[in-house]
């Protein structure tokens, strides 16, 4: 086990890297390509404890933690962990399950894989990598703006979460990387006696351990060197050789059947494994059918967010409208003096033209259509005189009758006629009582200044 740091702006590639995403996909094994010689098989994968905004995308919550820590932050923290090739592909992934909520819980968010490439001897190397976030989840939701800010202890609603294990010291870590390592040893051991293993792992030194041999540690740089690659090839067949040899004994001091037995138990190992990648299989198509119908309920619920906001919208629209309306109604003048009141004197005279137009032009209507009835029910021979020449003579009992069925005959083509006629009647009237009080307005003024003058002057004389 190895515990590492990454910086500002390792985040997101290096969760693309153990995810196996983007240009990384390429280092996963193809069975269908039969050029996939040392490629690796990504056993597992997957995240947890992610904020709102990363639940379906993890590596947006990395991409931020990336944009957002401070310069020279570190913005995850990675356990690196050999898992153990007797367990089988299931059971390493529940041991690497039980491992996250024992030292993650819900305390961080998190991204993990489980890699197995092959190793030098051809088997089995699988490993997992555990990168998660310093950020404590304490149960406020924060923006990604506000998640990577400076912890606010006065008003953490207000600030950025907190980040867990600083400040330390050196020599505190490495006594908690101590711990850790014999926390992985109990449980490894665990989940190896569980699954019925013999084999167990220890963090002792081999001379703890009471091994009488000198431990064998290369560096990577080490093992690319040919000579080098080559020598530890050969050592491991060794081993392999020995082991060989002495199952041979082994097998030779038990009974014939043993063999079968054995070869019995791998074929089962390899069906268990092989139905452990079938269901990691399906738990993975699973989860994409689960992605995408996640992801249709959000669209659904955000078009219906759009149209109840567009139902909403217009409804104001109405209201909005209804109101001003309401506002309009309730300002416009009610009688024609109000609406005189209203107008300025530049205006008044305006007004008080069309109106007088409009009072001319009816009556003027009217007479016409009187004499055309009155000639059209009249003979030539019996009009003693002109229709309107009765006026002269006071006799309305003969004009009368023609204009009010001019007027029922204007009215019946053009009902608006009287009701303008009506208003422009009711306007001049208001305005001409207008003018008669300021005129009496203007009069009083004047024998006001007139008396104050002729005050003035008595007492000038005086």
């Amino acid at each position: 086990m190895s515990v590492g740091i990454g910086k500002k702006g390792k985040a997101s590639p290096h969760a693309k890297y153990i995810a196996r995403e983007g240009k990384y996909a390429k280092l996963m094994k193809d069975k269908e390509d039969l050029n996939y010689k040392g490629k690796e098989e990504l056993e597992y994968r997957g995240h947890g404890n992610m904020p709102k905004w990363a639940e379906h995308n993890p590596n947006y919550f990395w991409q931020m933690a990336d944009e957002h820590e401070r310069k020279n932050g570190s913005t995850y923290r990675e356990h690196v962990i050999t898992l153990p090739r007797e367990l089988y592909v299931n059971e390493r992934h529940e041991l690497i399950e039980d491992w996250i909520a024992q030292e993650i819980g819900g305390k961080h968010a998190y991204q993990y894989a489980i890699h197995n490439p092959p190793a030098l001897d051809g088997d089995e190397q699988p490993h997992a990598h555990i990168m998660f976030s310093e950020r404590t989840i304490d149960g406020i939701e924060r923006d990604p703006d506000q998640y990577f800010k400076r912890y606010n202890s006065k008003n953490p609603e207000k600030g950025g979460a907190k980040k867990a294990n600083t400040p330390k010291m050196s020599a505190e870590r490495k006594e908690e990387l101590k711990a850790m390592r014999d926390r992985w040893e109990k449980i490894c051991n665990a989940h190896l006696e569980r699954g019925f293993h013999s084999e167990r792992i220890s963090m002792k030194s081999l001379k703890e351990q009471g091994i009488q041999r000198e431990p064998l540690n290369l560096t990577m740089a080490q093992l690319k060197q040919p000579e080098i690659k080559e020598a530890y090839r050969e050592l491991l067949a060794a081993k392999n050789d020995d082991f060989m040899a002495e199952l041979d004994v082994w097998m030779e001091f038990y009974d014939d059947n043993l063999e079968d037995e054995i070869k019995n138990q791998l074929a089962q190992k390899h069906e268990a494994e092989r139905q452990a990648q079938a269901q990691q299989e399906a738990k993975k198509e699973a989860e994409l059918e689960a992605q995408a119908l996640q992801q249709e309920k959000q669209e659904v619920a955000r078009r219906l967010k759009l149209e109840a906001q567009q139902q909403q919208d217009l409804k104001d629209e109405k209201s909005r409208a209804k109101a001003q309306a309401a506002e309009a109604e309730q300002a416009r003048p009610k009688t024609a003096k109000e609406y005189v009141e209203r107008l300025s004197k530049e205006q008044r005279q305006k007004v008080k033209d069309i109106a007088s137009n409009t009072i001319s032009q009816y009556s003027a209507d009217i007479s016409s259509k009187a004499v055309e009835l009155y000639e059209k029910a009249t003979p030539p021979n019996q009009r003693a005189k002109p229709l309107f020449a009765h006026y002269a003579y006071s006799d309305m009992n003969e004009v009368q009758p023609y204009k009010s069925l001019a007027q029922r005959e204007i009215h019946k083509k053009d009902p608006s006629r009287y009701k303008d006629y009506a208003n422009a009647v009711e306007i001049t009237n208001a305005i001409q009582d207008m003018e008669r009080s300021e005129g009496y307005q203007r009069q009083a003024e004047r024998t006001r200044e007139q008396n104050q003058d002729k005050s003035k002057n008595q007492g000038i004389e005086r």
